[in-house]
């Protein structure tokens, strides 16, 4: 009897001390935050431009008031666009999907929460449960243990192992036909939409997964679905439990989940083998590629010649990278620049690919050349010229005419006041005088010599911008006619044809730009001129011509010359008074001789100027617009930093 007093009333005290606890329990439950309190209908913005992700965990947690504990591993930097106000509780919902896309993960820790590496949060304290129903989707990395009723939970693993994400876990407990699956709790509520499709009841059934190629999956699984329904369905609108098919389209593997006996899988593979074909030529979609540096024309003929899947071989049994099929249609536009291409599914991303890395900017090559001649004359005249002249204001007269070897000057066209020649002069005045018949009425003796050397002739100085791989042409001079047919139709009309040839400058430049900013110039220059000795003769002009054609290396703001073409002339004259001039010893007197040499050398200087960006650009112009376009006697301003001297 004392015995079961004594139980009843230690059975009583743990009664009441369970009694307690749960009612502690509950009331610390009721007490309890829950994480976003009032504040979670407030709308906020949370726009940011690539922002330092600590800076965000900072905004979200003064946002929220939750408490983080950040791992020193989180780094890198963020951009979130929301053109319009969320609430508190979407904008955590965003937060998690940032440190998820990020590759970080939130971990609950008592009142804290911690950021750490997705890989690490699997073996942490992280949300784990059974199956539940209303979880909100997000981001954030959870486990959820998910008890199967019919299908198997090692086949259910095997299905599902393809479809989750990179990094994720499924397990499979066979004693308890249970899976286990840790991953974002976004992507666990899209497999567990495959789970309760295919976990129903049927004997004999089976899981399979149907890869479509050409097809899409979502709109094969309507077409399934509504095929095998009606099927299913007898005369008097029963249904039969042998032929009910399920289909799940999942859309990232672009497959077709397939819950069916064996006898219906068979049929519904054959029918997907059926529907799933190539688009039929003619029916391929049409896209549009509108170029913002290519040029159109030229980027369709080389993607035309991209080789067809004719071509393809297998090596050492690896199948080669696809190619373009012979059905591919490529046409260029040239009013907007676009290519219009009409070709299979699986060209495009060949295509497309090729585009994107041809469809770049171009550099150019900004070209300063200075083309001249040089012309090196060492010539001495020494000698006495006398000149015949008249009254000036009733003066004798000074340096009116003289005799050049061949006849005598009009001494009226050339009465000059005051004129006397460069160099050094004497004139020597006298009485009017009659020398061989002929009466001057003045005499002056001038005595002249001088000694001329190098004069230098700029040519021209072009300055030229072109793109890499593109010929840049300059033409400078004058059409000259050539006579090549003369003809005549009777003795009075006579009949002429000519043709008209350019005389001048011609430079053709190609650059081509190395990676290391080396340019490799491709230049032909010419240089013709009429001959002085033959420029009056217009039906025959005879022409100088000197021409440079050659390939150079030069490094970025580097100044290479070329040419050094020499002409040399000698030349030797005498010319003397008729009679006196032939008087021995006294004959010097009334003689002048000359002599001279004459070189021409041609030559050709280039700096190349690399162009990659607007930057660059402005440089040169800023540059040029402080230059002096002038060019003085003997100092001539072409190249940054450096003049050209005097050549001797």
């Amino acid at each position: 009897m004392w015995s079961r007093k004594k139980l009843l009333s230690g059975l009583l005290i743990m009664l009441m001390i369970c009694l307690g606890t749960m009612v502690f329990r509950v009331q610390n439950a009721a007490c309890a935050p829950s994480g976003v309190d009032q504040g979670e209908d407030k709308l906020v913005s949370i726009d940011f431009s690539d922002v330092d992700i600590n800076v965000f965990i900072k905004f979200i947690s003064e946002l929220t008031g939750k408490n983080f504990i950040v791992d020193r591993r989180v780094k890198g930097n963020v951009t979130i666009i929301s053109p319009s106000k969320i609430s508190v509780k979407e904008a955590y919902m965003v937060f998690e999907s940032v440190l998820n896309i990020n590759g970080f993960s939130t971990v609950q820790a008592g009142r804290v929460i911690k950021i750490i590496p997705s890989p690490d949060a699997k073996s942490q304290n992280i949300d784990t449960g059974v199956r539940k129903s209303g979880d909100v989707a997000g981001d954030r990395l959870v486990t959820r243990i998910i008890p199967l009723r019919y299908a198997d939970a090692n086949d259910i693993k095997r299905l599902l192992t393809p479809l989750v994400s990179k990094g994720s876990i499924v397990l499979s407990y066979s004693d308890t036909n249970t899976l286990i699956i840790t991953d974002t709790l976004s992507n666990i509520e899209r497999l567990l939409k495959i789970i309760v499709a295919v976990d129903v009841m049927g004997i004999g059934k089976q899981i399979s997964v149907i890869p479509v190629e050409h097809a899409d999956a979502s709109k094969l699984v309507k077409n399934l679905t509504g095929i095998f329904t009606a099927r299913s369905r007898g005369e008097k609108g029963k249904t039969d439990p042998d032929m009910v098919v399920k289909f799940v389209a999942d859309e990232r593997t672009n497959s077709v989940v397939l819950l069916a006996s064996e006898v219906e899988t068979d049929r519904v593979k054959q029918l997907v083998a059926l529907l799933d074909k190539k688009v039929p030529r003619g029916d391929e979609k049409i896209r549009v590629y509108y170029l913002e540096h290519a040029n159109a024309e030229d980027l369709a003929k080389v993607l035309q010649e991209i080789p067809s899947d004719s071509g393809k071989k297998q090596v050492e049994g690896k199948k080669l990278a696809p190619l373009v099929s012979k059905s591919a249609r490529i046409t260029a536009d040239p009013a907007t620049n676009s290519l219009i291409i009409m070709a299979e599914k699986e060209d495009y991303p060949v295509l497309e690919e090729v585009i994107s890395k041809l469809d770049i900017p171009r550099a150019m090559v900004y070209i300063e050349c200075l083309i001249m001649e040089v012309n090196v004359e060492n010539g001495l005249n020494l000698g006495t010229e006398w000149r015949v002249g008249d009254g000036i204001d009733n003066d004798d007269g000074v340096i009116f005419g003289g005799y050049s070897g061949n006849s005598y000057s009009n001494f009226n066209s050339i009465v000059t006041k005051g004129s006397l020649p460069a160099g050094f002069s004497v004139g020597v005045m006298g009485e009017r005088l009659t020398i061989g018949g002929i009466t001057f009425p003045t005499l002056g003796a001038v005595i002249q010599a001088y000694q001329n050397d190098s004069n230098v002739h700029i040519l021209s100085t072009p300055q030229v911008l072109t793109t890499d791989n593109e010929e840049a042409s300059l033409t400078i001079g004058k059409n000259v006619p050539y006579q090549t047919r003369s003809a005549a139709d009777n003795a009075t009309d006579t009949y002429s044809s000519y043709e008209y040839k350019d005389v001048g400058i011609t430079l053709k430049i190609t650059p081509q730009i190395s990676k290391d900013r080396l340019v490799r110039l491709d230049v032909y220059q010419e240089v013709t001129k009429l001959d002085n000795a033959n420029e009056q003769s217009n039906d025959r002009p005879t022409t100088l011509k000197r021409q440079i054609d050659t390939t150079l290396i030069v490094e970025d703001g580097h100044t290479i010359v070329i040419g050094g073409l020499i002409d040399e002339t000698l030349s030797r004259a005498e010319y003397s008074v008729p009679c006196l001039g032939g008087i021995p010893g006294l004959g010097y007197l009334f003689k002048t001789l000359s002599s001279g040499e004459d070189r021409t050398n041609l030559y050709v200087f280039l700096t190349p100027r690399v162009v990659k960006n607007p930057l660059e650009a402005r440089e040169i112009y800023d540059e040029k617009k402080k230059e002096i376009d002038t060019i003085k006697k003997g100092d001539v301003k072409l190249y940054k930093g450096g003049r050209l001297s005097p050549l001797e």
